[in-house]
C-alpha cells in the first residue's frame, strides 16, 4: 500500500512535450526603472506570494480529489504502467492511465495519461486524457492551458476559440504568454487561413499588447499577408521597441528564403529601434557575415564598437574580422582589448593572437601567446603552433618531443603523430619520422591513417618493398579510397615495372576521382615509364593546369622535354625551381636535363 501510494503522489517527471504552463509574465518592456534593491524585494515578494498561492492550490486540489479504494487492479494498473514506461514503454502506460482515469474519475490518472500520451506521440489519446483531466479538475489551469496547445497542434481550431475565451476570462493576465503560444504554433497549423481567422478578432481585443500584434504577424506570414505582416510591425516599433522576439523571428524567417530581405528588414527594423538590445545590433553584422559580405560586416561591427567603446563581444568580433581582412594592427588591438576586457574566451583570444603575431612574422610574440594558452580545447592546437615554430628554427628534435605524449583520443593522437612525422619529413628526417610512426602503429596498429603516411616516408626513404607493405595493409582497411590506390599504384610505377598492376590501380582510382590532379599526374608518369609520351603529355598537362605542384612540374618538363619541347620544358622548370629551389625530384631533373649542379 506505501508503495502505491508513492506512485500516485510522486509521479515520474516526464516533460509534456510541448506543453509547458503558459507563464503569467510577459516578455520585458519599456517601464518605470526600479532599483536594484527594490527589484530584488519585488521579486521575493512575488516569489513568494506565488508559493503561498501554489501551495493553497495543491491543499485545494487535494481536497477535492476523488477517495477511491486502492482495489488490486488499479494497484497494478499503477505499478505496471509506471514499469513499462521506465522500460521505453510508455505508450502502453498512457492506455492503461487513461482507463484508470474514466473508471476513477481521479485527475491525476487523466493528467498522467496525458503526459505519457503527448511524450510518445499518441495526439488523439492525449486530447481524450487531458480533457477528462480538464472535467475532473475544472479548476486546474494547467489542465486548461495543456488542453488548448494540445487542440492547437491537432488542428482542431472550433474547439479551441472557446478554451482560449476561457483562459482570457478567467485571468487576463495571462493573454500576453498565450498570444506568445499562438505565434509559435501558427507555422504547425494545417488550416493556416482558419488560424488567421481565429486569432485577428482575438488579438483585436487586446490592441495595445505586443504579444498579439505578435501572433497576428507569425499567423499572418503564414498565409503570405505581408501587408498584415508590415502594419505590425509599424505598431510594434511605437508598443515595445526594446522586445527583439518578433524582429528576431522575422529575419530568421526572411533569411531563410531571402537574405537580401533579411538584411534590408533587420536593417529598417534597428533604425527605429535604436535601444534595442545588443545581440539584436550585433544580428546585423552577422548576417552580412553569413552571406560572405566581409568588408560590410567589418564596417558594421566597427561601427558598433564605436558606438560601444570597450564593449567586449564587438571588440571580439571585430579583432577577428580585421584578421580575417589581415590587418593585423586593427586585429591585435581588438583581441588585447577584449582579452583585457574578461572576454570569456581566453585562450581562443591568446591562441589567435599567436596567429596573428605569426602573420606578422614575429615568431618570439606569437610563442609567448601560444606558451599563455593553457588546459583546455585550444592547448593542443597551441602546443602544435610552438611545435611547428620550433621546426622552423630547426630545432626538429625538439619539435617532436613537445607533441609527444598529446592528445586525449585516439583520434587527436592520430592526428598529433601525424604532424611530427610531417616535421621530421619536411626537414628530410625520414628516419626520424619513420620512428615516430612505427613506435605509434604499435599502439594502433589498425590507424589507415597512419599506415599511409608511413607507405609515403617508406617512398621517400626510398624502399618501395615497405611503402607496398603499408598502402597495401592501408587498402585492407579502405579498399575503395581513390588516394590510397593512387598512392600503391604510383609507388608501383615508380619503384617497380609491374605496369599493368599500376595501371589497374590508378585508372580505379581514376574513375572515382577524374579531374584530381595528383592521379592525373600518376597516370601520365606511369604512361612515360611504359614508354608512351605523347598519351602521358595530355595527363600531365591537365594536371599541371590545376595545380603547379614542384612534383607535377618535374614530370611534365621531363617528358616535353623527351618530346622535343625544350624550351617549354625549360620554362615550367625554372619557374617551379624559382617557387621551390630545394625540392629534391626538381633538382635531380634540373640536373639531369638542364646540366645545372
Amino acid at each position: 500500500m506505501t508503495q502505491l501510494k508513492r506512485h500516485l503522489t510522486l509521479l515520474l517527471p516526464l516533460a509534456l512535450a510541448a506543453c509547458a504552463h503558459l507563464p503569467a509574465s510577459s516578455p520585458p518592456r519599456p517601464g518605470p526603472a526600479a532599483t536594484a534593491e527594490e527589484a530584488g524585494q519585488n521579486a521575493r515578494l512575488r516569489q513568494e506570494e506565488a508559493m503561498e498561492e501554489a501551495q493553497k492550490r495543491a491543499r485545494e486540489a487535494e481536497a477535492n480529489y476523488p477517495r477511491i479504494s486502492l482495489t488490486p487492479d488499479i494497484v497494478y494498473g499503477v505499478l505496471a504502467s509506471e514499469i513499462a514506461a521506465q522500460r521505453g514503454e510508455a505508450a502502453a502506460s498512457a492506455s492503461t492511465y487513461l482507463d484508470l482515469a474514466k473508471r476513477t474519475r481521479d485527475p491525476r490518472f487523466a493528467q498522467r495519461s496525458a503526459e505519457f500520451a503527448l511524450f510518445t506521440g499518441q495526439l488523439p489519446l492525449a486530447l481524450d486524457a487531458l480533457k477528462l483531466w480538464t472535467d475532473t479538475e475544472p479548476a486546474s489551469d494547467a489542465a486548461r492551458e495543456q488542453l488548448l496547445i494540445a487542440t492547437l497542434r491537432a488542428g482542431k481550431l472550433d474547439r479551441a476559440a472557446p478554451l482560449i475565451d476561457e483562459i482570457l476570462a478567467k485571468e487576463p493576465a495571462r493573454a500576453p504568454a498565450l498570444f506568445v503560444q499562438l505565434a509559435r504554433l501558427a507555422q504547425s497549423q494545417t488550416d493556416k487561413l482558419g488560424t488567421y481567422k481565429l486569432v485577428r478578432p482575438i488579438a483585436a481585443r487586446f490592441p495595445d499588447l505586443p504579444e498579439a500584434r505578435f501572433a497576428v504577424i507569425a499567423i499572418a506570414a503564414e498565409v503570405n499577408d505581408d501587408a498584415e505582416v508590415e502594419r505590425q510591425f509599424d505598431r510594434l516599433a511605437t508598443l515595445a521597441p526594446r522586445w527583439d522576439l518578433p524582429v528576431a523571428w522575422q529575419t530568421d524567417r526572411l533569411n531563410r528564403k531571402d537574405s537580401k530581405a533579411a538584411l534590408a528588414f533587420l536593417k529598417k527594423e534597428l533604425a527605429r529601434r535604436p535601444d534595442a538590445s545588443m545581440e539584436l545590433k550585433i544580428a546585423y553584422p552577422r548576417l552580412l557575415l553569413s552571406q560572405k559580405q566581409y568588408p560590410e560586416a567589418r564596417a558594421a561591427f566597427d561601427a558598433l564598437l564605436a558606438a560601444n567603446p570597450g564593449q567586449r563581444d564587438l571588440q571580439y568580433a571585430c579583432g577577428l574580422m580585421a584578421f580575417q581582412m589581415k590587418d593585423l594592427i586593427a586585429a591585435r588591438k581588438h583581441l588585447e582589448g577584449a582579452l583585457e576586457s574578461g572576454h570569456p574566451e581566453q585562450d581562443f583570444l591568446r591562441y589567435t593572437l599567436g596567429q596573428v603575431a605569426e602573420e606578422a612574422h614575429d615568431p618570439k610574440t606569437a610563442r609567448r601567446w601560444y606558451d599563455a594558452v593553457g588546459a583546455g580545447p585550444r592547448y593542443l592546437a597551441a602546443q602544435a603552433r610552438l611545435a611547428v615554430l620550433d621546426a622552423e628554427e630547426g630545432r626538429i628534435d625538439a619539435a617532436v618531443a613537445r607533441l609527444d605524449n598529446l592528445g586525449a583520443s585516439d583520434q587527436e593522437r592520430t592526428q598529433v603523430t601525424l604532424l611530427q612525422s610531417q616535421l621530421a619529413r619536411e626537414a628530410k628526417r625520414y628516419e626520424l619520422a619513420n620512428a615516430v610512426l612505427t613506435r605509434a602503429l604499435k599502439a594502433r596498429p589498425a590507424s589507415p591513417e597512419l599506415l599511409f603516411e608511413r607507405g609515403l616516408v617508406a617512398d621517400m626513404r626510398g624502399n618501395g618493398a615497405d611503402a607496398e607493405r603499408d598502402l597495401r595493409a592501408y587498402l585492407k582497411l579502405k579498399p575503395d579510397e581513390p588516394l590510397g590506390l593512387n598512392a600503391l599504384g604510383y609507388t608501383l610505377a615508380t619503384r617497380t615495372t609491374r605496369y599493368a598492376e599500376a595501371q589497374a590501380l590508378i585508372d580505379k582510382a581514376l574513375k572515382a576521382m577524374p579531374d584530381n590532379p595528383m592521379i592525373l599526374d600518376s597516370m601520365g608518369w606511369l604512361l612515360f615509364r611504359m614508354g608512351k609520351p605523347d598519351a602521358a603529355l595530355k595527363y600531365l598537362f591537365r594536371a599541371y593546369s590545376a595545380v603547379e605542384d614542384p612534383e607535377i612540374a618535374a614530370h611534365y618538363g621531363e617528358v616535353l622535354w623527351s618530346l622535343g619541347q625544350r624550351d617549354k620544358a625549360t620554362e615550367v622548370l625554372d619557374k617551379a625551381i624559382g617557387a621551390n629551389p630545394n625540392h629534391e625530384v626538381l633538382r635531380d631533373v634540373a640536373r639531369r636535363l638542364l646540366k645545372r649542379p
